[in-house]
């Protein structure tokens, strides 16, 4: 046989074979195609984890849900692949699944690519899911030139309460049409609203150089939306995070009347208490020697007061020095580190500076108030002490406190093996503390916003 007739010999076989696998791998994967739900399985405990597998044109892909995770990264999708030997693998919150089929049983089973302590994922085909009582509606509003837009999640046996939900610090796009907090929320009847801040995903504007009344204003544009949009509603409440805690309070004060608040870690200090509270926390939380300490009590202080002047942007870059090998650069965020001398008056906490006192001395409805145990950022104490001394006497029914047991500033709970009293030990996978949805949802059905069947 000479070279040319081998050569061609061996592109048709390798043409066949690999039409072969494309056909091995399209039988799988219509077997796999659909919903499948279990759970990643470490030590002697599960979390809960869904999956559809579906083709975005000759795209194999999977939609993941892990809904104890946080709010804004619960919700994901992936491709996946297919190779030879028909082993699947896609890649999870965890890291890399590898797994197998069970073409009988319609079930999957595997392991995540080098975990030191193994984790499994079980996975069991299931009916497709039944059609949803909700739907999901793309908005845009207007407000002083600035565009903005989010999702409005409307339950089909909807209540009449409705819901606003703004983020915390940061100019991040959240996903606002699979926010885990709408998917919680509508599930009850509750009407939901999640936009992007301006300067982020879609909506307009300037979010590096947003002061706390803009980001404020862009509230009270959306409660007038729904007011004006939404009549059917005689509740409109809102759910603030972290730092969108003082913007919720912020627009209460500039006019949005809200029927009531629900606080996730959000301050009820000052931005200025609330730095140097963090200031001190993160000290302590990080293990700074005393002069890491000094250095960044005199860093904080800069941040907060120091005029825009050349010496004083030197300072800060002399002690940014400091911050590097002292191992305190990770309490800072980049918009707390000035470019130059003039911007030292657009730091983040110059834009923000806002006390929510007052506010909460005159808003006389229904407040949540959620903080973590172990918060260094927004610590617990602090907060609720202000609070309480405000919520007094015939008020305090109308305040609702609670302390998420072992949760951080994004109240989540660190994945780890718990040895329980009795020396039994399970491991805790990374999660949401289950005690902020109860509460939230408690506090709702307390204050008649939903109602019992019973």
């Amino acid at each position: 046989m000479n070279p040319r007739t081998i050569l061609v010999t061996f592109f048709v076989i390798s043409v066949f074979h690999q039409a072969l696998i494309a056909q091995n791998t399209n039988t799988t994967f219509k077997i796999l195609e659909g919903y499948w739900e279990g759970a990643f399985i470490k030590n002697n405990s599960s979390q809960k984890f869904e999956i559809n597998f579906f083709k975005n044109k000759d795209q194999m892909m999977s939609f993941q849900i892990i809904e104890e995770w946080h709010p804004q990264f619960g919700e994901f999708e992936i491709p996946i692949e297919i190779d030879s030997l028909h082993n699947i693998s896609f890649n999870t919150g965890y890291g890399k699944a590898n797994l197998n089929l069970d073409r009988n049983a319609l079930e999957l089973n595997g392991n995540i690519e080098n975990t030191s302590t193994p984790i499994y994922l079980h996975l069991k085909k299931a009916p497709k899911p039944p059609p949803k009582n909700y739907t999901t509606v793309a908005k845009t509003i207007e407000n002083d030139g600035v565009i903005l837009t989010g999702h409005m999640h409307i339950p089909k046996l909807a209540t009449n309460t409705a819901m606003i939900i703004i983020g915390g610090r940061g100019c991040y796009a959240g996903s606002t049409k699979y926010d885990l907090y709408a998917k919680l929320l509508r599930s009850y009847g509750i009407t939901v609203l999640v936009y992007n801040k301006r300067g982020t995903g879609k909506s307009t504007g300037n979010c590096e150089m947003a002061t706390i009344s803009d980001l404020a204003s862009d509230v009270v544009a959306w409660k007038r939306f729904l007011e004006n949009e939404y009549q059917q509603f005689t509740n409109i409440g809102i759910l603030g995070s972290s730092a969108g805690g003082w913007v919720m309070t912020k627009a209460q004060e500039d006019g949005a009347n809200f029927d009531f608040m629900i606080g996730i870690v959000a301050p009820s200090t000052s931005v200025k208490e609330q730095q140097l509270q963090s200031m001190q926390y993160g000290a302590n939380f990080y293990k700074l020697n005393e002069n890491a300490k000094e250095h960044l009590k005199a860093y904080t202080n800069l941040m907060l007061e120091a005029k825009a002047t050349q010496k004083n942007f030197e300072r800060f870059k002399e002690l940014l020095n400091y911050s590097q090998a002292e191992g305190w650069r990770e309490l800072l965020d980049d918009t707390d580190i000035p470019k130059s001398k003039d911007d030292i008056n657009n730091l983040w906490v110059r834009r923000h500076d806002y006390d929510p006192e007052s506010a909460l001395h005159n808003f006389n409805k229904p407040l949540l108030a959620i903080y973590g145990e172990i918060d260094w950022i927004v610590p617990f104490k602090e907060n609720v002490d202000v609070l309480h001394k405000i919520y007094k006497n015939e008020k305090r029914k109308l305040l609702k406190t609670i302390i998420a047991y072992d949760a951080e500033h994004g109240t989540e709970t660190e994945e780890k093996l718990v040895t329980l009293t009795n020396k039994i030990s399970y491991w805790r996978f990374y999660r949401i503390a289950p005690i902020v949805q109860i509460s939230i949802i408690d506090f709702l059905y307390d204050n008649q916003f939903i109602k019992r069947d019973d």
